[in-house]
């Protein structure tokens, strides 16, 4: 057996259209393309640029969800979310001092009610929000967003949110929502929960 030969039976690869790929396919986007046979050759191999994740357009909401849910219903809604999320596998993302996750749920219902058509009473306080930002000191995986979402389905009915301004609210964070991951695990996609596959859970 060869040096190429002993190569491939260690790396358990298999060469197809003049690429060697995993028995699994690529491991990312582009993988197909590059020929591992040629690491240190004279010429330079070079792997073409990539998007690793593309975020969507987030629609915010309009006045409307303020002026139809009211804006206690839109606070209502926040603090039942998080109170489920301390309750579930999401917990340890927001630590331990129960004190400090109720502090930073009230300023995330200011948010909320402003953003809805409130009082605006985050941005007086806070400036900008810089969501993603202040996002980054936690680890936040595609299925932490997907179990966030799932508590939010929850959140929805649990409070009788008014299903006339429900959609546009809905709109707005599950798209808002991919911009929160910051730690990938999958090359797929993340994946999408548009309003009329969580319509019957809210009825």
């Amino acid at each position: 057996m060869n040096v190429e030969q002993v190569r491939s039976a260690v790396l358990k690869l298999s060469v197809h259209n003049d690429a060697v790929l995993s028995e699994q396919g690529p491991h990312c986007p582009g993988s197909e393309t590059l020929d591992i046979r040629h690491f240190g050759e004279e010429e330079s191999i070079v792997r073409p640029a990539m998007v690793d994740i593309v975020f969507p357009e987030v629609v915010f909401p309009t006045s409307r969800v303020a002026l139809v849910a009211g804006v206690e219903k839109v606070r209502e809604l926040v603090v039942e979310h998080h109170r489920l999320i301390w309750h579930s596998p999401l917990q340890p993302i927001f630590g331990s001092n129960e004190k400090h996750f109720w502090k930073a749920v009230e300023l995330t219902a200011d948010f909320h009610a402003e953003v809805c058509g409130g009082p605006k009473l985050y941005t007086e306080r806070k400036g900008h929000p810089h969501l993603r930002e202040r996002h980054f000191p936690f680890t936040i995986r595609e299925k932490d967003r997907e179990l966030w979402l799932d508590l939010y389905v929850q959140a929805l009915r649990n409070v009788a949110f008014p299903l006339e301004v429900a959609e546009e609210y809905w709109r707005w964070v599950e798209s808002l929502s991919i911009r929160m991951i910051n730690r990938r695990t999958t090359f797929a996609e993340p994946v999408r929960v548009p309003f009329n596959h969580i319509a019957e859970r809210l009825a």
